[in-house]
């Protein structure tokens, strides 16, 4: 027959593990499969050619539920294919320069959505957070930290706690979420002087953070910082980047359980959220202007800062303090809050 085009092929009949040793031909409209136990024709439009990987063997399927397998070839390209989108990709494989193009491609574009795209993402999202759904997650996570252990009831005096009440119903007065804020007191051993601001406008103070203070101005000023977490909603924006970054990693790796473990920790990753640097100077500004309209100096919140650091001065790597776990501490926010000052 002319223009008849030969390929040795395995053939797998989809009844048997093993395949045979066979000859497809074809020519004009119709194939031909011979093997010592099989000849087969079939019309040529209905075979279908796997797409092409690499330099991998390549299946035809036959429309009995059988199928060849064959060395890739220029041969196949003459037979109707599986999928026409083929050609790029396989294109691609043969391009390493090209591929390792795409692949910097996509890490710079991964780059520049976590940094740039992500946290204007996070702040629309969070901005469209009810505040009453927002109180109803702090007052949850509150309730497990308390349940887990991670904070035991106060064992501060009542004096003590109600010259702390009374500065920060001053520091509150007149703010957009006043009617939303409370403080808590608890003891925390296990982390130490610390002060949290959940969602919803609660910020838990920790008696070792008293205790730490040599006034009460300076539990004052960590409690405005912690009032310009809460006004700016950043702890909600950073769950929220959070959430987004757990929903994207378990879309990439194919594993919804990333994203079940992201939501079931929430109250650990509250615990040991760390503000980003520019969340921490947007704090650090709005509590040094609101200490200040209430008489009070930020000396007093770079005095507490310096001495919770582990040498003295900040730039600590391993501070032992819980409060610069979870608030990374400079000698430029010291410098600031000096500078705030005078």
């Amino acid at each position: 027959m002319n223009g008849t085009q030969t390929l040795p092929v395995t053939h797998f009949d989809g009844r048997h593990p093993l395949g045979a040793p066979a000859t497809l031909l074809w020519g004009g409209r119709e194939a031909t499969l011979v093997n010592a136990m099989v000849m087969e024709r079939y019309p040529l439009q209905v075979l279908r050619v796997s797409p092409r990987i690499g330099t991998a063997d390549r299946f035809i399927a036959l429309p009995d539920g059988g199928q060849l397998q064959c060395a890739d070839g220029p041969l196949l390209d003459a037979l109707p294919q599986e999928s026409r989108a083929e050609g790029a990709v396989a294109w691609l494989e043969r391009k390493w320069g090209v591929a390792l193009g795409a692949l910097i491609a996509l890490i710079v574009g991964l780059a520049a959505l976590y940094n740039y795209g992500l946290p204007v993402l996070a702040d629309n999202v969070a901005e469209r957070v009810p505040i009453d759904y927002e109180v109803r997650l702090g007052s949850h996570a509150l309730q497990w930290l308390d349940g887990n252990g991670f904070f035991t009831p106060s064992k501060l005096d009542a004096a003590k706690q109600a010259v702390l009440r009374d500065g920060f119903a001053r520091l509150r007065r007149g703010l957009p979420q006043e009617q939303h804020m409370q403080l808590a007191f608890r003891a925390a051993p296990g982390i130490g002087p610390n002060a949290l601001a959940l969602p919803g406008g609660t910020i838990v103070l920790t008696d070792e953070l008293v205790a730490l203070a040599k006034s009460p101005e300076e539990a004052l000023a960590v409690l405005a910082h912690e009032i310009g977490h809460i006004e700016r909603r950043h702890t909600l924006r950073q769950l929220v980047q959070g959430s987004i970054t757990a929903a994207i990693a378990a879309t990439l790796a194919g594993d919804a359980a990333t994203m079940s473990s992201a939501v079931a920790g929430f109250p650990v990753l509250l615990a040991q959220t760390k503000y980003s640097r520019d969340f921490e100077a947007e704090a650090d500004d709005f509590g040094f202007r609101l200490l200040k309209a209430n008489g009070i100096s930020p000396d007093a919140f770079a005095d507490i800062m310096a001495r919770m650091s582990s040498d003295g001065c900040g730039d600590a790597e391993e501070p032992s303090s819980g409060f610069l776990s979870t608030h990374p501490v400079t000698q430029e926010r010291i410098a600031r809050a000096r500078a705030a000052a005078r």
